[in-house]
């Protein structure tokens, strides 16, 4: 069991920097992409994320909550349950089935509407923004983001389809705070 525990800690924790590179700038997307720049206060939207690497291929689901300036809230409900909480520079990962909360910190804050100003309209009708050389592209439908590609610094083709994009509706900020359950290991990164 602690093999296990020792495995899934390294993925967590490597996990946790694709997460944070991934997460600055795919709210750079959805900003310039939709125009709403300043404006954008809120979004919530259902997702699911395939990440293929050379040995295997991840397919994750489940629902984002955002919220301006650096708050954000991704709940993974498959293959396996676990939430992500950004809030500033600190974001903590709970595994319930691991037992286990993964804390760590941005060498800065990550303020989101300053980095969706950033993406550019390219040539492929694409949105796209370069963010510690990672070059991250938006396609929308509808006027609104339907999918985002990029691959992580572990050369991992990473593709984010949304469904179910609301943007501006109200969010209380009680959503972005995480109590620690009792009887976790705590893990600081």
């Amino acid at each position: 069991m602690q093999g296990l525990k020792n495995y899934k800690h390294r993925q967590a924790k490597r996990f946790f920097q694709i997460f944070v590179g991934f997460f600055s700038l795919h709210f750079v997307a959805f900003g310039i992409a939709l125009g709403f720049g300043e404006d954008i206060r809120t979004l919530k939207a259902d997702f699911t994320q395939k990440t293929l690497s050379q040995e295997n291929t991840l397919i994750y689901s489940g629902t984002l909550l955002a919220k301006a300036p650096a708050k954000a809230k991704w709940i993974y409900e498959k293959p396996t349950p676990k939430e992500i909480y950004i809030n500033g520079k600190k974001t903590t990962i709970y595994e319930p089935f691991l037992e286990q909360v993964s804390i760590g910190s941005a060498k800065r804050k990550i303020d989101f509407l300053q980095i969706l100003r950033q993406a550019k309209l390219q040539k492929d009708g694409k949105y796209h923004s370069v963010y510690e050389d990672i070059d991250y592209a938006l396609t929308l439908q509808g006027g609104k983001p339907q999918k985002l590609e990029f691959s992580d610094e572990f050369d991992n083709a990473v593709e984010i389809v949304f469904e179910r994009v609301r943007i501006n509706e109200a969010i209380d900020d009680k959503e972005f705070d995480f109590a620690i359950p009792p009887n976790v290991d705590i893990i600081r990164q």
